[in-house]
């Protein structure tokens, strides 16, 4: 079961950045109206807690004009990188993407939207010294009462499906050591197999069959600034009916010893 929040130690000077380094993914799907000010507050925050960054954005299929502002940005700051699908193929696939391209040895996700604050960085780094994932769950979330409801079901559904105990399983602040996808050779970490929504579940599920540590903090959860998100009830039954299948395949990978 990941662990409850434990304070970190003391910051560091302030001569030194708390954050060495660090890759950030951002899956974006039709996301021209937040992306410009999401990529902004990114760039501001990671500019001053980090000493070497990259933001890698997967346009997971875009049909609006995000490929065009993600060129843009690429252009004043080759720090920003864009991976493209050239067809929607889901949320999981995107961040299987993003991971793959990360050059640093701390990795974070988070989405494209700014529902999320990345200063929450802050308290959530020094956790990784003692853990292979930090998890965020959202404090006083910001969306509609279904949302969160549906959510909440979700939430316990899949920890009796997979035995996943997390207070927020698909919060999108999650923080891991390189070394939680492997080696240097791919090999020994966590390979995900999740194409849409469960991939949260799964990065769980891996993360505990392979003895990792997670430990979760609260942080800041914003309402959107525009657009909207791409959860739809189609999108809810296919990650319902994948549940099942991932549980399936988690359970003959144990027989083979896999």
């Amino acid at each position: 079961m990941p662990e409850a929040y434990v304070a970190p130690s003391s910051p560091l000077p302030a001569t030194r950045p708390l954050i060495p380094e660090i890759s950030v993914v951002m899956p974006a799907y039709n996301e021209e109206e937040v992306l410009p000010a999401a990529l902004a507050e990114a760039v501001e925050v990671l500019e001053e807690l980090c000493g070497c960054w990259e933001i890698i954005v997967v346009d997971d299929g875009s049909m609006d004009s995000t490929p065009k502002l993600l060129a843009a940005a690429g252009e004043r700051d080759p720090r920003i990188r864009t991976v493209r699908h050239p067809a929607n193929r889901g949320y999981g696939a995107a961040l299987a993407t993003g991971f793959g391209a990360c050059r640093y040895q701390t990795l974070f996700y988070t989405d494209a939207d700014a529902q999320f604050n990345l200063r929450d960085l802050v308290p959530a780094y020094p956790l990784l010294t003692d853990s292979d994932m930090v998890a965020g769950w959202r404090r006083n979330r910001q969306d509609p009462w279904m949302r969160k409801v549906a959510s909440a079901v979700y939430n316990q559904l899949q920890a009796a499906v997979l035995g996943v105990r997390a207070r927020d399983v698909d919060c999108a602040f999650k923080l891991f050591r390189r070394s939680f996808f492997g080696g240097v050779d791919g090999t020994g970490g966590v390979v995900l197999t999740s194409q849409g929504f469960l991939v949260d579940s799964e990065l769980y599920a891996r993360a505990r069959r392979k003895g990792m540590r997670i430990l979760q903090l609260p942080v800041e959860h914003r309402a959107r600034l525009a657009g909207r998100s791409t959860i739809r009830p189609a999108t809810v039954g296919r990650t319902l009916v994948q549940l099942f299948e991932l549980a399936g395949i988690l359970r003959a990978e144990d027989r083979r010893g896999a």
